[in-house]
C-alpha cells in the first residue's frame, strides 16, 4: 500500500474543545445512544476525506510543496525514508498531493490552476505506474506498464473536476495533443512507484542509481502554462528532495496523526468537504460508455455500462450526517448539544475506530487464505455503500491509499491462525516456503506455489512481487514502519569504497562520493571493511552517519565529513491505551555513542548498507536469493540469521531485547509486534482456470492463488 497518514494528537476534554468550536443549527438528534451509532458510522465514511485533507497538509511542510513533484525519488525506502508510510523498497517513489481548484495555493509555485501537465517516460520495458486518487481515496486514473504501454514518452493533462478540458478524452491544445486524466474533486493525491532493485550494485541496469537515471529522471509535473511557455515541452524538477526546515518539521506536528478528538476529526472532514464538493453524475466523464472509456482512466466499483465518477453516488450518505452537524459545506456543533450528546459523539467516534482496527485485522483472513487477509475487489475504488465505506477507511488505517487490484494487491499477515494469541512477534522466528507451479494445473486454487504474475518473454514478472516486514504500532497513523533492524543484515552491501582520510582526534571519517547513489545523511546505515580494526572500528559491522556531513568541492569532487556511531535512536512513540512505544521510522532522532577513532594507517574501506526490509522477485531475476534443492525459495524472518538460513534469504527483525539495548532503560519500548506484507504488482489477471490472486470470472472462489502460510520456527 502507499500507505501515509498524519494531525497533532490533541489531549483535551471533549467539553473543552467544544467550548471554542462554532455552534450551527439545532439538531434533531439528541438521544446519546443513537448519536454514538450514527457517529461510529459518520466515522468510517468520513475516514478517507479527512486524511487526505490532513496529508495534504503534512506533505506540502514535510515533502513537497502542493503540485510539485516530491518524495526524494533517488532512494529507496529504508528503515527511515520518507517516501510513505509502509514504504516499499522494491520501488522509487514519486507523489504529488494536488490541488485543481484554481484557488491560489500558499507556498508553492504551482498553485491556482485547474490543469496540470504529467510527462511520464516509456513504460514498456521499465516497469511503472501512475495511481492518482482523488479526495476520498479512490482511484481516478493508472498510467504505466499495464495500461499503457509506451516506448516514447507521453504528457497527460490531469483536470479537475471544473476545468473547462474535464468532459474530454484527449484535448488539442495549442497545436499539442494530450491525454485527459479528468479527476472528480479539487484535492488529488498522485503516487508513482517505479521497480527498482536496492539489493543490486549500482552498475547493474535494475539498481537504484541505474532505474533513477533511466526512468525516475524522466518524470516531469508543470502547470499548463508552464508547458506551454517552454514549447510544449516539460520543465523536468533538478530535485524532487525538499528537506524541511525545522520550522517547517515543527508545523507539520499539527497534521502528523488522527485526531484523538471526534470534534478536531469532524471539523477537518468538514473542512474537507467544503473544498471538494461531491462530483454529480455528469462531473468530467459522467455517463461515457465504458467503452470508449480510455485505459488510463479507472471507472467506478461495480460498473457496467456506463462510467460514473468513483466518488459520485455518496449524496445520500452525507445527509445521513446532518443530524451530526456534518453537511457538504463543513461541520458545526449543534447548538443545542450539551456534554451528554458531546460525549456520545466522542464515544461514537472510538466504537468507530475500534471497528474499522477490528476489520484491519481480520478482513478476509481464514484457514482458506492460510490466515493472510487482503482484499481483491472493490478495492482501489469502493462501492458507495456500507461495506465500501468501511473497506475504504480500513485501507486508510493500513496505509493510507491502495491501487485496483489489476494493478496491484496487497496481502498481510498479523498472527499464524487469525488469534490475537498467535501474533507475530519480532522476538520469533518465522519462514514462509514459495514453490514452482506444477507443470500442468489441474486443481484449483494452487497453495504456495510463486506468485501468479504477469510475465515478459524471458519467464520474469513485468511487474513485481515481495515480502516485506514491518513493525506495527496502533497509536501512530503514520505506521507500520520499516525497521531499524533491517540494516543489520548485510548480505546485500558491499565496503568497497577507500575512505578519503580519518582523523582520530575529531574522531570523523573523510568519504567521496558513493557510486550506490545519493551523498551520506544523517542517521544512514554504513559499514566497514579492509582496514577497519586499524582505525578502532569493527569490521562487517553496521554503523549509522552520526552528523549531518560536512561538505567541500562540488559534483564528483566532493568529499564528506561525518562521525559515526553503533547505534542510531529514533524518536519512540507515547505509550498510550492502544500501544506505543515503538521507534518511529522518519529522520528525526539522535545518534548513540560516536565512534572512538584511532589513527590507523593503510587503506580503509566502507560502503553503504543496503537494508534488507523486502525480499522478493527481483532477488530471483538477480540470482542473489538462494534457491532450495526442489527449486523453492524459502525466506525467514526473525531477530537473527535462523540456523541453516542463507543470510541472503533473512529480513531481520527487532526484538524486544534489542530496542531494550539501544534505547535503554528508561525509555518505554513495547514488544514489537510485526506484520509481513505481500505486495503483487501486475498480477495474473482473474482466471477460471489459471492460478491468480484476483478471484475469478465464474465466482467460483475469492481467488485461484492462496499465500504461503508462515510457519513459526522457534
Amino acid at each position: 500500500m502507499a500507505l501515509a497518514v498524519l494531525v497533532s494528537v490533541i489531549l483535551v476534554p471533549a467539553g473543552a474543545e467544544a467550548s471554542a468550536a462554532p455552534k450551527g443549527p439545532p439538531s434533531p438528534l439528541t438521544d446519546p445512544a443513537a448519536i454514538q451509532k450514527l457517529a461510529a458510522d459518520a466515522y468510517t465514511w468520513a475516514l478517507a476525506p479527512e486524511f487526505v485533507y490532513r496529508f495534504l497538509k503534512y506533505n506540502a511542510l514535510k515533502t513537497a510543496p502542493v503540485n510539485v513533484l516530491g518524495g526524494k525519488g533517488t532512494s529507496a525506502a529504508a528503515w527511515n525514508n520518507l517516501a510513505t508510510n509502509a514504504g516499499d523498497a522494491s520501488v522509487l517513489y514519486l507523489n504529488a498531493m494536488i490541488d485543481l481548484s484554481g484557488r491560489p495555493v500558499a507556498g508553492t509555485p504551482n498553485g491556482g490552476t485547474k490543469e496540470m501537465v504529467l510527462t511520464v517516460p516509456p513504460s514498456a520495458k521499465n516497469y511503472y505506474v501512475v495511481n492518482l486518487l482523488d479526495n476520498f481515496i479512490n482511484s481516478t486514473g493508472s498510467i504505466g506498464t499495464r495500461t499503457t504501454p509506451s516506448t516514447r514518452p507521453t504528457s497527460y493533462l490531469i483536470v479537475g473536476p471544473t476545468s473547462q478540458y474535464a468532459h474530454l478524452r484527449v484535448a488539442r491544445i495549442g497545436g499539442f495533443t494530450y491525454r485527459v486524466l479528468p479527476t472528480d474533486t479539487n484535492y488529488n493525491w498522485m503516487l508513482i512507484r517505479i521497480r527498482a532493485d536496492s539489493l543490486v550494485p549500482s552498475d547493474n541496469p535494475a539498481s537504484v542509481a541505474s532505474i533513477s537515471a533511466s526512468t525516475l529522471q524522466k518524470f516531469a509535473f508543470n502547470t499548463l502554462a508552464q508547458f506551454q511557455a517552454n514549447g510544449n515541452k516539460p520543465i523536468y524538477p533538478t530535485t524532487t528532495s525538499y528537506p524541511p526546515s525545522k520550522a517547517q518539521l515543527q508545523r507539520a506536528q499539527k497534521w502528523k496523526n488522527a485526531p484523538t478528538q471526534a470534534l478536531a476529526f469532524f471539523k477537518q472532514a468538514g473542512r474537507s468537504l467544503a473544498l471538494n464538493p461531491l462530483p454529480s453524475r455528469t462531473t468530467g466523464l459522467g455517463n461515457t460508455p465504458l467503452a470508449a472509456l480510455p485505459a488510463w482512466v479507472v471507472p467506478q466499483a461495480n460498473a457496467r455500462k456506463l462510467f460514473q465518477n468513483p466518488s459520485f453516488g455518496q449524496a445520500r450518505a452525507l445527509r445521513l450526517f446532518r443530524p451530526l452537524g456534518l453537511r457538504a459545506k463543513g461541520y458545526l456543533v449543534p447548538r443545542n448539544w450539551g456534554s451528554a450528546q458531546l460525549d456520545a459523539l466522542q464515544a461514537g467516534y472510538e466504537d468507530g475506530q475500534a471497528t474499522v482496527a477490528a476489520m484491519q485485522s481480520a478482513l478476509g483472513a481464514s484457514q482458506a487464505t492460510n490466515y493472510w487477509s487482503y482484499l481483491n475487489n472493490d478495492i482501489g475504488t469502493y462501492p458507495n455503500n456500507v461495506v465500501g465505506y468501511l473497506y475504504r477507511a480500513t485501507v486508510v488505517v493500513a496505509g493510507g491509499s491502495a491501487n485496483v487490484p489489476l494493478d496491484a494487491v496487497y496481502a498481510q499477515a498479523n498472527n499464524l491462525d487469525g488469534t490475537s494469541a498467535t501474533q507475530l512477534t519480532g522476538d520469533s522466528t518465522y519462514k514462509m516456503t514459495f514453490t514452482p507451479p506444477p507443470a500442468t494445473t489441474t486443481t484449483l486454487p494452487l497453495n504456495g506455489t510463486f506468485p501468479p504474475t504477469v510475465n515478459n518473454t524471458s519467464g520474469d514478472a513485468r511487474g513485481f512481487w515481495s515480502i516485506h516486514v514491518y513493525q506495527t504500532d496502533p497509536s501512530q497513523s503514520a505506521a507500520p514502519f520499516i525497521t531499524q533492524a533491517s540494516a543489520y543484515n548485510l548480505a546485500y552491501s558491499q565496503a568497497n569504497l577507500e575512505v578519503t582520510s580519518v582523523d582520530a582526534g575529531s574522531d570523523t571519517i573523510t568519504v567521496g562520493m558513493p557510486t550506490w547513489g545519493g551523498a551520506p545523511e544523517a542517521s544512514e546505515p554504513v559499514f566497514f571493511g579492509t582496514g577497519a580494526q586499524s582505525y578502532g572500528l569493527l569490521p562487517n559491522t553496521t554503523y549509522f552517519v552520526a552528523s549531518t556531513p560536512t561538505v567541500k568541492g562540488t559534483g564528483s569532487n566532493a568529499t564528506y565529513t561525518f562521525s559515526v556511531s553503533r547505534t542510531w535512536l529514533q524518536d519512540v512513540s507515547p505509550v498510550v491505551a492502544s500501544g506505543g512505544g515503538v521507534p518511529e521510522q522518519g529522520p528525526s532522532g539522535a545518534p548513540g555513542t560516536i565512534a572512538d577513532l584511532t589513527a590507523g594507517s593503510g587503506v580503509l574501506d566502507w560502503g553503504p548498507v543496503q537494508p534488507v526490509s523486502q525480499l522478493g522477485s527481483q532477488q530471483i531475476t538477480s540470482g542473489k536469493l538462494a534457491m532450495n534443492a526442489d527449486g523453492s525459495y524459502t525466506i525467514w524472518f526473525g531477530p537473527t540469521l535462523p540456523a541453516g538460513a542463507p543470510a541472503t534469504n533473512w529480513i531481520p527483525t527487532p526484538s524486544l531485547a534489542s530496542l531494550q539495548q539501544i534505547y535503554g532503560p528508561n525509555v518505554q519500548v513495547t514488544a514489537p509486534q510485526i506484520r509481513p506484507m505481500l505486495r503483487i504488482y501486475y498480477p495474473t489477471p482473474g482466471s477460471n482456470t489459471a492460478a491468480s490472486i484476483l478471484p475469478p470470472p465464474n465466482g467460483s472462489m475469492g481467488a485461484t492463488w492462496v499465500v504461503p502460510q508462515i510457519q513459526k520456527v522457534q
